[in-house]
Formats: structure tokens, sequence, C-alpha cells
């Protein structure tokens, strides 16, 4: 992880979710697994102050927002070392939104197949999960850009398999991924339509629970957001990225469409990409070039 010495929570050792008003909370049976990363502390962004008018935008009577996210998948959203403390780019910025919103921010650390389901049911406001924009999700949800990548394949080092020729391979994916929906079926039919066989696409709950078959064998490869399949090479020596990335494209939060709270999480957004605190907390994680300067509405 890249050193930055305005980033209070690299500073400042570990931070308590009380002391910066961000609670913990966990679906029953869904717990994440923690990556090995030497941040363990979670940034309370206290040098950033209420917008009043940002505020104003919100629902009459918010006093809170539960925010979802599946953390299992390094650097973008995973548990710290205390397994409650979340950490990563979507969290500290979930704590950004909540400092410029003037309310604290609770997490629910769901599987990412559950997200769309709970956000519609209402039992989170809203997410941030690292999603790509789809027609099927802008049907049922308002999704506000805050980063932007694409996907790619890792596999063992000793491997010769590509990402352009996966044809016949066990290939693993996160369950409600883009990977999993769109991207791994589109190759698929690429080989089917070359006379080759098809992919044997492989669902799993999480992008760690791929990686974690990729290394036992059980797989050829893991198909993933770039962020995370990037930083699982860095961590294990025995990975290797197998072809380049494919289709970058907005990285989103999300609520449920037409939700009240959109238009304060769209004004948040359009101030935050202005501050120095977004583009640190991309900095620190490894991820200088996901950051955007605009933020639009799909």
């Amino acid at each position: 992880m890249k050193d930055c010495t305005s980033y209070r929570a690299l500073l400042g050792g570990l931070i308590s979710a009380v002391a910066i008003g961000v609670v913990m909370t966990a679906v029953p049976g869904r717990d994440a697994v923690a990556a090995p990363l030497s941040a363990t502390a979670a940034n309370d962004f206290a040098d950033v102050a209420p917008v009043r008018e940002i505020a104003a935008l919100l629902p009459p009577g918010t006093t809170g927002l539960t925010v979802a996210m599946n953390l299992s998948t390094p650097p973008n959203k995973f548990l710290g070392p205390d397994g409650r403390t979340a950490l990563g780019t979507n969290p500290d910025l979930a704590r950004l939104i909540g400092r410029v919103l003037g309310i604290p921010v609770k997490f629910a650390n769901v599987t990412f197949d559950g997200i769309i389901p709970g956000m519609l049911s209402g039992q989170f406001d809203y997410s941030i999960a690292s999603m790509g924009v789809t027609p099927e999700r802008t049907k049922v949800l308002d999704m506000v850009e805050y980063a932007k990548w694409g996907s790619q394949a890792v596999t063992l080092k000793t491997s010769k398999v590509d990402v352009g020729d996966m044809c016949g391979l066990n290939v693993g994916a996160q369950l409600g991924s883009l990977q999993l929906a769109k991207l791994l079926p589109e190759l698929s039919t690429d080989c089917t339509g070359k006379g080759k066989k098809a992919i044997n696409i492989v669902g799993l709950p999480s992008q760690q629970d791929a990686l974690t078959q990729l290394t036992s064998g059980r797989l050829d490869a893991a198909f993933g957001d770039t962020p995370v399949m990037s930083y699982a090479v860095l961590q294990q020596p025995v990975f290797r990225i197998a072809g380049g990335e494919i289709r970058p494209l907005p990285i989103t939060l999300s609520t449920k469409k037409g939700s009240a709270l959109t238009p304060a999480l769209v004004a948040a957004m359009k101030h935050i990409v202005t501050l120095p605190q977004y583009r640190e907390i991309f900095q620190v994680w490894g991820l200088p070039h996901a950051a955007v300067d605009k933020v639009e509405l799909f």
C-alpha cells in the first residue's frame, strides 16, 4: 500500500467505530474474510465539515444512514485485523459522505447478491459495493458514479491461461457480479461461436472465495474487479494477471430507484470529488487512476 502523509488514518492508529460515529452490523451467517494489510485505521475525516445546503436535501427526519457492502474484497471493502472495523476505499467514502451530510454511518456486511434485494426491501438506505452500471440494475436502482475500473482474470503463475481464451476451463466469479452475469457468459458465447467448448462458469459467494478455489486447483481462473484482482496478485506471489483489463465502466453507489435519498447522495458526491480527501482515499489504497473528475447519475 502506498504512503500518504496527509492521510490521518495511517498516522493516528486504530480509531474506534464509536469515536467516529460509525457502527458495524453484520447479517447473520455472512461474515467477511479479512485480507493482510498493514493499515488498521479508519479515517474519521474530522477535517471535513458538514455542508448545510447538501444536508438539507436529506429526507426529513434522517438521523443516520445504513450502507450495505460485502466486506470481503480488499482493497475496496474488507474487515480489518480486529474483525469489525470496515477498511478500504468504499468504507472510507461512506465515512466521508457521512461527514458531508453531518450524520453517522452504520455498515451492514452483506453478501453481494443480497445487497440489491435488501435495498429494494428497505433494509438498507444505500450501498457502496463497487457496482458497475448495467441496464438491468438501473431499472431498479439510482446509481451514482464514484469511480471507474474494469474486470481482470487471475490465474496461477504456473498457468498459461489468458482472458482471451478461457474456453472449456473452470472460471469463478462472485454471485450477483457483472462478471458472472454478463462478461463470462459473453466470453463463453464467443468460445462456442468459434466451435470451442463453453466456459464452465462457477458462481461463488465472494471474489475472495474464487481466489481460494483457484489456489486449491478447483478453478483454472478467477474473474473479478480490476482493483481486487490486482491487489490479490500483489499479496499472493502464486497468482498472475491473465491478460488485460476488460471493459472499464462507471462504478457507483446506489439506492432504490426514485429514493428520496438520491438528491442528497448526488449532491454529496459532486462536492466530494472536489475535495483532496477524495483522491487521498484512492491514493492510499493503491488506486489513484480509479478516481473520477465528475459525477453522473444513472
